[in-house]
Order: C-alpha cells, then sequence, then structure tokens
C-alpha cells in the first residue's frame, strides 16, 4: 500500500478510533510535554487536480488556523524553539504543555500564506531554509515530476537505476507512475542528480529550473521574516541532499556552510538544524553539534519528553498535511499514533 492510501485510510479509521477512546489509554505514557510540528506548504487550494503525493506537503491557510485553534482551546503554550531545553526542564514538575510549530525547505506560501495567520495569533515559528531554495538553483523535481505526469499519456524512461513503463492514463495510473519514478530518483546519487534528472525532464520537454523562482523564498524574503520576533531562521543544508550519503568533508560543508551563509544573510545567529529527508546518524548528530546549533529536527513520529532536554540534536516531530483532520490530531498528541508507528516505545534519542 502508497503511502497516499495509507494516510487516506488513516484519516478514514480515525473517527471510529476517535470514539473508542484509546486515546485516554495511551495518553498518560506516550503524549510527552509537548509536540514539534513538521509543515512544508501553506497555500489555497487551487481546485487543479494534483498527484495525490502532495498533499503530504501543503495545508491551506484555514487549515492552519485550525490547528492554532486546536492548541488555544486546550491551553497549550505557544513557544519557540528557542527556549524548548529550558521550558522542559522549568516545567518538569508542572502540568503545562508546549507546542512548536516549525516549515520545512523554504517555500514561498510560508511568507505570503503562512505568515500571516502566525502573526494574528502570536505563534512564534521556524523555518529551515535550504540554501538552494533563496539561491534559485533547487531542483523541486517532486513539483516538476507532477505537472510532467499530469500532461502525459504515459511514462517510458530507463533511469540509472532502472527502467519505468507505467501508463498515465487515469488518475490512479498516474498515482503508481508518480511513485515509481520517485522510488527511483530517492535511489539515485545525490551529487549526480541534477544531471540525471535534467536528462530525463528534458527530454518530455520540461526545464528543470522553471519552478525554482516561483515557488521558493529569496534572501530579501527571509531577511524580512528574519526581522520579526517569532520567526527563528534555521537550516537545512545547503543542497537537502541525504547526509549519511556524503563523505565526512561533504556532510561537514552542507552543515556548515548552509548556516554560514544564512547568517551572513540575516545577520542573525542560526541555532535550529533539520536533517535533509530525516536520515541521520551519531556522525550528522555530532556535526551539528560542533557546528553550533542548539537543537536539530527529525521526521521521527512522536511528542517530545522531559528526557528530551538531554537529546537536543534528535527530536521528533509530528507531521500536520491536508489529512490531518482534528480526530487524526488528537490521536497524535495523545499518542496513540507514535505508540502505533515506535512499537510502544517512546521515542528519546
Amino acid at each position: 500500500m502508497g503511502q497516499y492510501y495509507q494516510k487516506i485510510l488513516t484519516t478514514t479509521l480515525s473517527p471510529f478510533i476517535h470514539f473508542t477512546g484509546v486515546q485516554h489509554i495511551t495518553k498518560p505514557v506516550f503524549s510527552g510535554r509537548g509536540h514539534i510540528l513538521m509543515m512544508h506548504r501553506v497555500i489555497p487550494d487551487s481546485g487543479r487536480t494534483r498527484i495525490h503525493n502532495h498533499l503530504s506537503l501543503e495545508i491551506s491557510p484555514e487549515h492552519l488556523e485550525n490547528i492554532i485553534l486546536y492548541f488555544k482551546k486546550r491551553n497549550y503554550e505557544f513557544i519557540s524553539l528557542d527556549v524548548i531545553s529550558d521550558w522542559l526542564v522549568e516545567n518538569k514538575e508542572t502540568d503545562k504543555r508546549f507546542v512548536i510549530f516549525t516549515f520545512d525547505d523554504g517555500y514561498r506560501d510560508n511568507l505570503e500564506y503562512a505568515w500571516p495567520v502566525l502573526r494574528k495569533h502570536g505563534v512564534p515559528f521556524t523555518i529551515y531554509i535550504t540554501n538552494s531554495f533563496p539561491e534559485k538553483h533547487a531542483l523541486l523535481w517532486w513539483y516538476i515530476l507532477e505537472d510532467l505526469i499530469l500532461n502525459v499519456t504515459c511514462i517510458d524512461y530507463s533511469f540509472i537505476t532502472g527502467r519505468v513503463k507505467q501508463s498515465c492514463s487515469g488518475i490512479r495510473a498516474k498515482e503508481k507512475a508518480f511513485n515509481a519514478v520517485r522510488n527511483h530518483i530517492l535511489r539515485m546519487n545525490d551529487e549526480n542528480l541534477s544531471v540525471d534528472l535534467e536528462r530525463f525532464f528534458s527530454d518530455y520537454g520540461f526545464d528543470v529550473n522553471y519552478l525554482s523562482n516561483e515557488l521558493t523564498l529569496s534572501w530579501d524574503n527571509i531577511s524580512e521574516l528574519a526581522k520579526d520576533p517569532l520567526v527563528s531562521i534555521g537550516s537545512h543544508t545547503l543542497n537537502h541532499y541525504n547526509l549519511m550519503n556524503l563523505t565526512d568533508e561533504k556532510a561537514w560543508s552542507e552543515i556548515t556552510e548552509s548556516k554560514r551563509i544564512i547568517e551572513s544573510q540575516i545577520s542573525r545567529r542560526v541555532l535550529h538544524f533539520c536533517y535533509p529527508l530525516g536520515k541521520y546518524g551519531k556522525r550528522e548528530q555530532e556535526m551539528v553539534r560542533r557546528s553550533g546549533f542548539r537543537t536539530a529536527t527529525t521526521i521521527k513520529t512522536a511528542n517530545i519528553f522531559t528526557d528530551h532536554s538531554e537529546h537536543l540534536f534528535s527530536l521528533p516531530r509530528i507531521q500536520v498535511n491536508a489529512l490531518t483532520t482534528e480526530k487524526v490530531l488528537d490521536l497524535q498528541v495523545n499518542g496513540f499514533f507514535p505508540a502505533i508507528l515506535n512499537r510502544f516505545k517512546p521515542v528519546i534519542y
């Protein structure tokens, strides 16, 4: 079963799971003290046909506001990553709970649609910048691939990792084709990816750079955001490569140069890091620590516990996307889904 259909199943079953009250059983052990939310894009619904994979990356401004109101109604404290360590220590013996909002990559709509909603409610947030986004040479292959597949009747192409031959005659077939190509792309060597994909997309009449200006923040945009006390600018490396596939020298450069360049652009320290694709090990954690960051987030699905004050370079998050209904969110923050996904073990490491 593909990721999209797993999400659909989760959303469909959540009202029934929620009705059983099982979240009240998992809450004492798996809800933790708070939550770091992971988001990417905030855009109005265009109404056009989409490849469903992108529902994992997008929410509407109205949805974002509903998420904020969910936590407001439950008396959560909205805090910044800047204070998470102190907050966990200072509130160790209290019943207070917190939530932190984070956005990955550096999409322009974070400025246009997310910032006004978050500012309206006084919610602090972090945007993790991949430097290739404001440098305007990011290869947004997932969106180019969507456009390509929506405009062809079949895919027949031999990648370095193998051949994809798939009909695109209907939306189900297009979903399968997208996932088949995506799987090959994720197996390619990151450093040669642009060359391989430029050849693929150009064969189908698509320019690999045509979405970069349209969808990504500029350095001026980022500097504007950084002036707001509610906003923390974090690092997501230079090129969004899987750090675990890189040499020590290359991985170190991806981490440290990203930090240095962002700091030079916004004239503020960059204290927070996010592992691209959520891929990291002890080497990557140590590099991030040595680089002068205070925290690093992952894509592990779990809530935050007091003990995370000693594990600030492997902080889990909860993904929020277009399929995150209130009942799905309730099952997440109260520990049901984290318990299932992590085999009933709290994620603290």
